[in-house]
């Protein structure tokens, strides 16, 4: 058995590395909160453990350290995975940055217990693939149907939850005091139900317990759990409740760094998909361009960061949100549900933003309008006298954002200014143009 010592205090962390070690490398989890009763059970029973993963502090302690020592006293060869930066050999023992990478988490853990890719990929996996029941708590609805081992047929499964059927809690806990130890999902809904329990586990994670790579990944997780809600549930107070949480996050994160460049680095180094990234980077470039406006005040500046995190809810994937021209959407290799879903996003947003409860008002026409389209379909390449001036700002600063994005170090704002000069003519554009050369990279 691959036994696995996880010393974290936070229940989520937790939660997150056991389904995630369960299903990819087929590890047992042992769970302490601290150096302190890690140590307690290493003196209990030592031979057990395979690997250790820790956080370098948890609180106040050094766990990462304590450990450390420990298996050198006891002359333990123990391999250990520190979550965070400590003053350990990194040449010696292998750290992780955030507790979310879930690749390097998992590439560690597989090299430490000696489990090879082409053992990962050609494992023999059951046809119902079984998930630990108290997984079960974190969700509300199940993305897959779910099914029961028969207890008096063993290898026999019935039907015990619908897909999208609502997760009783009660019902949770009966089945644990009868001793089920598992549910079981089909082995082709297997990855897809574990990345939803990841996106749960990362929407209820308290940001401010978070170091900053693991706050981008969380975000990053929390909004695409949103957009699946949305398009499943539409507008409910659990998906207002999710929408609101990951706003607050964007907009602290875009105010804690103190320029695009050291944003820009930030996501690039957590690999953020395009759409995450796109939507933040531009919250932080639209609220500096409005900063330089003269007729701009605190209410317009709100609205315009909740259109930069609203604006492409409807869309569904980082592909899709990569499409921002006519041109673009005919070349994609989408499907034509894709197509009309891309051509319609706009509309689709603000539709969503106008039963939005609390929205900051006229949001959702000046969504309708991100892409120059007074109805929000389609993508114009001219833009009427009848776009909005809060419009113009946003479609400025996400053709500006999109330059940036796709150049990365190659970037010349000179250069960008420039072409948007050429491509916007008009005096309304021109004089926000103006304000956009204020902006440092």
């Amino acid at each position: 058995m691959k036994t696995t010592l996880i010393v974290e205090s936070n229940i989520q962390f937790q939660d997150f590395y056991s389904i995630n070690l369960h299903t990819w490398i087929g590890a047992n989890c042992v769970l302490k909160d601290d150096a302190k009763f890690a140590i307690e059970h290493l003196q209990k029973d030592p031979s057990s453990i395979k690997l250790i993963i820790t956080r370098a502090k948890v609180g106040t302690e050094r766990s990462a350290e304590a450990i450390y020592e420990y298996l050198a006293a006891s002359k333990l060869e123990i391999p250990i995975i520190v979550i965070g930066q400590s003053p350990l050999m990194q040449k010696v023992i292998v750290h992780i940055k955030s507790a979310l990478e879930i690749k390097a988490l998992i590439q560690a853990a597989a090299k430490a217990l000696n489990v090879t890719a082409q053992e990962m990929a050609e494992a023999q996996v059951d046809d119902y693939f079984p998930i630990p029941i108290q997984h079960f708590y974190l969700i509300k609805q199940s993305i897959c149907n779910v099914f029961l081992e028969d207890e008096d047929q063993p290898k026999q499964f019935k039907l015990f939850l619908n897909e999208l059927g609502d997760i009783s809690a009660t019902e949770i806990k009966i089945l644990i005091s009868n001793k089920v130890s598992y549910l079981h999902v089909e082995k082709i809904n297997r990855l897809k139900f574990v990345t939803n329990i990841n996106q749960e586990i990362a929407a209820k994670l308290e940001l401010k317990d978070l170091n900053e790579d693991e706050k981008t990944v969380a975000l990053e997780m929390s909004l695409s759990l949103l957009q699946e809600k949305m398009q499943r549930m539409g507008i409910t107070d659990e998906t207002v409740e999710l929408g609101n949480r990951n706003l607050r996050g964007m907009v602290q994160s875009a105010k804690n760094v103190p320029n695009l460049k050291h944003l820009l680095r930030r996501l690039l180094k957590n690999k953020s998909g395009y759409q995450y990234k796109h939507s933040q980077v531009l919250m932080f470039v639209a609220t500096q361009l409005m900063d330089q406006l003269d007729w701009v005040n605190k209410e317009q500046r709100d609205k315009l960061q909740f259109i930069a995190f609203f604006h492409d809810i409807a869309l569904q994937n980082s592909e899709q949100a990569r499409i921002h021209t006519k041109k673009g959407l005919r070349e994609a290799n989408f499907n034509s549900e894709e197509k009309e879903l891309v051509n319609k996003h706009a509309h689709l947003s603000a539709a969503l933003a106008a039963q939005y409860p609390n929205a900051p008002i006229g949001v959702e026409q000046i969504i309708k309008q991100h892409h120059g389209m007074t109805n929000g379909i389609g993508f114009s390449e001219h833009y009427s006298q009848n776009i909005s001036p809060m419009a113009i700002v946003f479609i400025l600063a996400e053709d500006f954002v999109d330059s940036l994005m796709y150049a990365e170090k190659n970037f010349s704002i000179t250069k960008k200014i420039a072409i948007m000069r050429e491509t916007y003519t008009t005096q309304r554009f021109q004089k926000i143009i103006n304000a956009l050369e204020s902006i440092t990279i």
